[in-house]
């Protein structure tokens, strides 16, 4: 089936907050410190839909399995990536194919951003994501402790880093 990428939209995004991995809604929940909803979790993402450097809704088929997201850190040439997904597993051909994608159009789009570092991170305890981000072009960085309404969770950080060019002697 075809990948389809698409401008966010506020309906086909709001399937996939509703039926998120258990994974992945899990890690929201471990950022936010508590339960959470998938319409509240769309409702933090939709807010600042505005200032995103690019959003994008992933489709196979006519059906909406992620919603992927890079922004501003706030430091000059560096940006966040966020993924959200459906069941990995029910869509793990799709998330592998659109992993291949990102990690082909990565470097086009951070250049056009004027983005030399796109940092992202995963729940230590999530159990696909770690492999989704290297299949992205992301590569491992540090391992993050203190986490969680408790403090006992970790985080795994991964950076995209734009290749400079070898200077010639």
């Amino acid at each position: 089936m075809a990948l389809e990428l698409r401008p966010w939209d506020d309906h086909d995004a709001l399937i996939v907050f509703r039926t998120l991995d258990h994974h992945d809604q899990a890690e929201a929940e471990a950022v936010r410190g508590r339960s959470t909803s998938g319409v509240q979790l769309w409702a933090d993402w939709r807010s600042v839909e505005q200032v995103r450097i690019v959003s994008i809704l992933a489709a196979t088929a006519g059906t909406p399995f992620a919603v992927l997201g890079l922004s501003h850190t706030g430091q000059a040439g560096v940006a966040e990536a966020a993924l959200l997904a459906r069941s990995h597993a029910r869509f793990r051909v799709p998330l592998a194919r659109l992993a291949v994608l990102i990690r082909r159009r990565l470097p086009l789009v951070a250049a056009e951003a004027g983005i030399h570092r796109i940092e992202a991170r995963c729940a230590a305890m999530h159990p696909t994501a770690a492999l989704l981000l290297e299949g992205c072009g992301f590569h491992l960085e540090a391992i993050m402790r203190g986490f969680g309404a408790d403090g006992g969770l970790s985080f795994r950080q991964f950076a995209w880093v734009r290749p400079r060019p070898t200077q010639e002697s």
